[in-house]
């Protein structure tokens, strides 16, 4: 049990609201406060007012103030000094757990959309579902390119504006990870049947109760293949609108010029615009 928990926090992709501003100052306060160091001289320093005022040994008050004060400098230098550099290293993990999902999920997605190409009356959008694919995946790299180009890679700003960028990539994937369940669901539904007992039915002179409530029953499973190939078709075009938006956006940050900052307004938005989009492209509670 241990290890399929661990197995899908290793898998699980970071939130969007893991690479706002907020969320990285928070981490840094944790890791300060969390700090051995700080943790450890704050317990000494404690420990040396215990020991004193239950022996009436006062000078040891002054290794309590000491210890106490050290701790709580130390975890002011995290969060003040050291803070770009334990940013850049939280936004690294939410990168690394990103690239891990991307694969997994990539893996299946390309898998079950192979599959799905076999599947009579569904392949067309397969075949699409396989573009986007291909598609979403080239529109990161160039992505990536780009913030090359303008950013250095240690800048937190690069990790945060690529992180987003892949949220709205993982959230195409997600899409057609919802696509291909449908279309293995809607192409057990055999249209060439249905038809061929329609015809039959259709035939008979005298229909008898059952006869008419076979009909009923056929076309309700034709009218349910036609609302999940509805729902195909509209997560497909909310994966077209993303990948459009996503060129937009990258289309706008090659304008600006090189060496924006992390406090920079104009990445700001463009990181914010991303994350929106994958908030959105992905519609999980529908």
């Amino acid at each position: 049990m241990t290890k399929q928990v661990e197995h899908k926090r290793v898998i699980s992709p970071p939130k969007t609201s893991d690479f706002l501003p907020e969320s990285i100052k928070s981490y840094v306060r944790s890791i300060a406060l969390k700090n051995p160091v700080t943790v450890y001289l704050i317990a000494i320093g404690a420990s040396c007012g215990f020991v004193g005022w239950l022996f009436g040994m006062q000078l040891l008050y002054f290794g309590m103030a000491g210890g106490i004060f050290a701790g709580i400098f130390w975890a002011l230098a995290q969060i003040f000094i050291f803070n770009d550099k334990i940013g850049k290293r939280y936004i690294q993990k939410l990168n690394i757990r990103q690239n891990t999902y991307e694969h997994f999920l990539r893996k299946m997605v390309e898998s079950g959309l192979q599959e799905c190409l076999s599947v009579k009356e569904v392949e067309r959008f397969a075949v699409q579902g396989m573009n986007q694919c291909i598609n979403i995946k080239e529109k990161l790299n160039s992505v990536q390119e780009l913030l090359d180009l303008k950013l250095k890679k240690e800048e937190i700003t690069y990790g945060r504006f690529f992180g987003a960028a892949e949220l709205v990539h993982l959230s195409v994937l997600d899409n057609l990870k919802d696509i291909i369940s449908i279309l293995k669901s809607s192409g057990s539904i055999n249209d060439d049947y249905i038809q061929e007992r329609f015809t039959e039915i259709g035939g008979i002179d005298n229909h008898t109760q059952d006869d008419l409530t076979q009909k009923q029953t056929l076309e309700k499973r034709l009218e349910l293949k036609e609302k999940q190939l509805a729902r195909v078709k509209h997560l497909l075009t909310r994966n077209e609108e993303a990948m459009t938006e996503m060129e937009v956006i990258s289309s706008e940050v090659a304008q600006w010029k090189s060496d924006h900052r992390f406090s920079d307004v104009s990445f700001e938005s463009a990181i914010s615009r991303l994350q929106e989009l994958a908030q959105h492209a992905h519609e999980y509670n529908e």
